[in-house]
């Protein structure tokens, strides 16, 4: 039934000040630590920047009208769909162009971590890795990887809802740096997009081919040059009309040089056949006109022509004709000389005419090499010089079918570069993450309404009674009235003990009215039910069922000042009622028990001429408790008669059975509970032990704390 009653009973803003204030702590503990990590941490955290670009998918022109003329006025193009968009979306998230930015940037090395947790936070995840890796749980990845994967993570990819917009989103710490990632993005994408979509084949034949012609054009050109340098070869067929022309008054100059030579040998073999057959000088003058002959055919003409006449009248034994023969023999001899001399000069210039004959046979044949050779070097010469006007050529075409190409590619691809960016990334000025003052105005009320949950949360878990509304509510039991809490304990005996706070009631006006509310509802058992001695127990210790007793006991003194009380210490293992009215602990209830004493010798007065105590007395001697004996009943049969009302204090009725056995003799049972301390269950079993007896009166809710400040409670 209570537990129904909890389900749908509605919550108040009492009761939620009271679960805050019961749980002040919890909401406050709460609130500052989401307060100043949040704080801490917005202040402490690197900021984040976010970038945002835009792509349109355009619809896409059909192929063949690619080439129609700008003029045209109604085009039909193929619409936009979502595959087209979602095929553009895993376009810009590939692996493939992300590699291509990442490498571009340099986003594949290493960073040094900036901040303290930075460091550590790696050094764990390295050693983390390392250790999965051993175990064969993980595996290694190169940084290309790493930054692929993180990248992928990082950027946020999506269509715009109701349009043909794709949204592309980073985030870092360094705005220049994402801001330079997605625009390198976007500029790869375009022509990653373009290099899927367009035809391919006759572009890139057409360049490759050109680039070969080009590098053969190139390498012929250098054999050329090199050959031409080699060979010093300037015009082939100018030096070899200068050849031809060289050669030809060679051979004229050795023809008449030859011509010389054999005229020459001719008149040398003359002279040498006239010399041999005769000496005369008739023979010599003629042979030789030269003028050094005549001069001697000069000088040796008087001579001869006196030895003639000096025959004709001499003898020739005589001294002057011997003189004269002699004479003319020098003269001979000496023209004999002369000659000989002569011939030995024209055989000179014979040899001389044969080595410069020789010469110009070597000059002839040297020409004669070099011309075999220039022809040799003309027809490579040729050779090369085609091969480069060959290749020249090629090149050329190819290369105006690259240009032709390209602009047919450049057509396509203008028919298929249906996307274009509408929204370049800029450089973000102002952080995303953390906002400062906005993440400080939310963890001051996320700290309030999580701090409200764990008190709430804290509150209902926690089973212990905390207002007299729980009594009846969780336990069941009918509250009779609620007790508050003092700080002060101040008021017991001389001795210490539970205080007596109604022994100067006016100190604590508070108190007052909670006892007499239990003090009224005691009265109206009495006066209606005839419930005249009352037990007093709790359900565990510490819940101050002997101050409930003692101050109950007082108040009803004061009030019922007609009337006599009496308050028995039955609380045989821890009796504390002695030190707290300042009295001698015996004789007491044992000792009429078990002792058989007079009641009157156990009574003692108190400060209330109408209040009498009975104290435990002494301790018990036996094992059996003394409450079994019929001593007990006639002890209750004779205070019945002398007193209005009788207060026992008794031991928790979970830790003693003495409580019980009292609960079963006496006219009504009160339990105390104590507030934030006592749970509900345990309220409930002692509910279900009393109500064995079935004298359960009520409950009392001690230490009651009015948590919620008066100044605020006023106005609930």
């Amino acid at each position: 039934m209570n537990r129904a009653l909890e389900v749908t009973r509605k919550t108040s803003l009492r009761d939620l000040l009271l679960v805050i204030f019961t749980k002040l702590h919890v909401f406050l503990g709460i609130f500052a630590f989401i307060v100043i990590a949040t704080v801490g941490f917005a202040l402490l955290k690197e900021p984040v920047y976010e970038v945002t670009a835009d792509v349109l998918v355009k619809p896409q022109l059909e192929e063949n009208l690619k080439l129609q003329a700008p003029v045209t006025t109604s085009m039909r193009a193929n619409p936009v769909t979502q595959q087209d968009i979602n095929s553009e979306v895993n376009l810009l998230k590939s692996r493939q162009l992300l590699e291509q930015v990442i490498k571009k940037l340099g986003l594949d090395k290493e960073t040094k971590p900036k901040t303290f947790l930075e460091r550590v936070g790696r050094f764990l995840g390295e050693h983390i890795h390392r250790f999965l890796v051993t175990l064969g749980l993980s595996v290694e990845t190169s940084p290309l990887d790493r930054a692929v994967r993180y990248y992928q993570q990082k950027l946020e990819i999506k269509p715009i809802t109701l349009s043909n917009s794709i949204e592309i989103t980073l985030r870092g710490e360094d705005p220049e740096q994402i801001t330079k990632m997605v625009n390198t993005l976007l500029a790869g994408y375009i022509d990653y997009h373009i290099d899927i979509y367009k035809a391919k084949g006759a572009q890139e034949f057409y360049a490759r081919q050109a680039e070969r012609f080009r590098v053969s054009l190139a390498l012929a050109e250098k054999d050329l040059k090199e050959f031409k340098k080699k060979w010093n070869i300037i015009d082939l067929t100018a030096q070899n009309e200068t050849n031809v022309k060289i050669l030809q008054a060679l051979r004229e100059n050795l023809a008449l040089v030859q011509a010389q030579i054999k005229e020459r040998q001719t008149k040398v073999g003359e002279q040498e056949r006239n010399m041999a057959q005769t000496g005369e000088i008739g023979a010599a003058t003629k042979e030789f006109q030269t003028g050094i002959l005549e001069e001697l055919i000069r000088t040796m003409g008087p001579l001869i022509a006196e030895k003639e006449r000096i025959s004709l009248h001499y003898r020739k034994s005589s001294a002057k004709y011997q003189a004269a023969e002699l004479q003319v023999k020098e003269l001979l001899k000496a023209y004999q000389k002369q000659t000989t001399e002569i011939l030995r000069g024209s055989q000179l210039d014979l040899n001389g005419l044969r080595d410069y004959a020789r010469v110009i046979q070597r000059d002839i044949d040297k020409i004669k090499d070099s011309s075999v050779s220039l022809s040799q070097r003309q027809v490579e010469l040729d050779r090369l010089t085609r091969d480069v006007k060959q290749l020249e050529k090629n090149y050329l075409l190819y290369l105006d079918k690259t240009e032709e190409a390209r602009i047919e590619a450049q057509q396509d691809a203008n028919r298929v570069s249906n996307v274009a960016v509408t929204n370049w990334a800029q450089p973000p000025s102002i952080p995303v993450f953390p906002r400062k003052i906005l993440m400080g105005a939310l963890s001051v009320l996320i700290g309030l309404i999580v701090g409200l949950a764990g008190a709430s949360v804290s509150y209902y878990v926690d089973h212990t009674l905390k207002i007299p509304e729980d009594l009846p509510r969780l336990s069941e039991i009918p509250v009779l009235a609620g007790v508050e809490l003092v700080d002060n304990l101040n008021g017991g005996g001389a001795s210490g003990g539970p205080p007596l706070w109604m022994k100067r009631p006016q100190d604590h006006p508070s108190l007052v009215g909670s006892f007499r509310t239990l003090k009224y509802n005691l009265e109206l058992l009495k006066k209606s039910q005839g419930r005249k001695i009352i037990s007093i127990t709790g359900s565990d210790p510490q819940v101050g069922v002997t101050t409930v007793a003692a101050n109950l006991a007082t108040i009803m003194a004061l009030d019922f000042c007609d009337q006599r009380i009496l308050l028995v210490d039955a609380n045989l293992d821890r009796p504390h009622l002695h030190t707290t009215f300042d009295k001698s602990s015996e004789p007491g209830l044992l000792d009429y028990l078990v002792d058989h004493l007079p009641l009157t010798t156990i009574i003692q007065p108190t400060f209330l001429p109408n209040l009498d105590l009975v104290t435990r007395g002494q301790k018990a001697k036996q094992v059996a408790s003394p409450f079994d004996l019929q001593s007990f009943s006639q002890f209750l049969e004779e205070v019945r008669e002398m007193y209005d009302f009788v207060l026992l204090d008794t031991a928790p009725i979970l830790r003693a059975s003495d409580s019980l056995i009292i609960s079963g003799k006496v006219d009504g049972v009160v339990a105390v509970a104590g507030a934030n301390q006592t749970r509900y269950e345990v309220m409930l079993e002692a509910k279900h032990l009393i109500e064995q007896t079935g004298k359960l009166e009520g409950g009392v809710l001690n230490k009651r704390r009015f948590v919620i400040p008066r100044p605020l409670y006023r106005f609930l």
